[in-house]
């Protein structure tokens, strides 16, 4: 439900700031599991590009996991790398975390060239996913790591006796949308695994890796508050395809008040895997 952080013409990226922070910040656990097994791969990195950075929330960490490195948070909204600038400021990393505003994708080949390029939940936002995979692999210097971070397990949220299938059917709509190219967040399927459009770009000791979120029940308030964010949007975006039983569903969960919502149920958890696909330069 969350994902990609560049402009895209279906989404206006840079007034989603405040909440794409929230989100970022609740996946942390799972999403700097990820950043260390990147950090662990390339020890020595001197510098990381965070491709579709967002308001910088994993630039940020990778500053604080590699302190001899320069990080590159590279986004299409100036908003977000405002956001990025003050996050990295906060945290002393003035001069650490640098941000370029580019254009996605036409603006990916003029980056610098890096040791970890990251690019998280952004890829399947490009027009045309293998040539965007080809770019980002161009900027690979010898001995690093391209990562996508690209699939995994949606979220569930509450035990079956309460989702009744909910979640399974919101899944099904948004796979649908996006392999029709009809998705209003501009997400597209891509045309083969990403293992592949890794190794098609030249790249070698491709492999996966995923990563789990478990927050369980009682969930903490800025967590339920996300979740309920999410599916607001979510309700939103899928409400054409969805019965009026589940829109009826959906309200309840997301109601300020009232036993269903997940603001105060004491079921309600987190618990999503996302998966990071990498290859190496050789």
């Amino acid at each position: 439900m969350s994902g990609a952080h560049h402009h895209h013409e279906h989404v206006a990226w840079g007034e989603r700031g405040a909440d794409l922070i929230a989100d970022g910040e609740v996946n942390a656990p799972m999403v700097d599991q990820a950043l260390r097994w990147l950090v662990e791969r390339v020890p020595d990195a001197t510098r990381v590009l965070d491709v579709g950075s967002g308001p910088g929330v994993a630039a940020c960490s990778f500053a604080e996991m590699l302190p001899k490195a320069e990080v590159v948070a590279a986004d299409g909204a100036p908003e977000l790398l405002e956001l990025a600038r003050d996050r990295a400021h906060h945290r002393g990393l003035d001069g650490r975390v640098v941000t370029r505003e580019i254009a996605l994708p036409e603006g990916i080949t003029e980056l610098p060239p890096a040791d970890i390029v990251w690019v998280g939940g952004v890829a399947h936002h490009m027009p045309d996913v293998p040539a965007a995979v080809r770019d980002l692999a161009s900027l690979v210097r010898p001995g690093g790591v391209l990562a996508l971070r690209e699939g995994g397990l949606p979220l569930r949220f509450v035990p079956g006796y309460a989702d009744r299938g909910l979640s399974a059917r919101m899944n099904a709509v948004n796979d649908e949308m996006a392999d029709r190219h009809e998705h209003p967040m501009g997400a597209i399927e891509a045309p083969r695994s990403w293992s592949e459009l890794l190794s098609e770009a030249g790249l070698v000791d491709v492999t996966s890796r995923t990563f789990l979120l478990d927050r369980p029940a009682p969930l903490d308030e800025p967590s339920r508050r996300d979740l309920r964010r999410n599916l607001r949007m979510s309700r939103e975006l899928l409400a054409e395809r969805l019965s009026a039983e589940d829109i009826a569903r959906l309200d309840g969960l997301t109601a300020d008040d009232g036993p269903d919502s997940v603001l105060h149920r004491p079921d309600v958890f987190m618990l999503r895997a996302s998966t990071v696909h990498i290859g190496s330069r050789g």
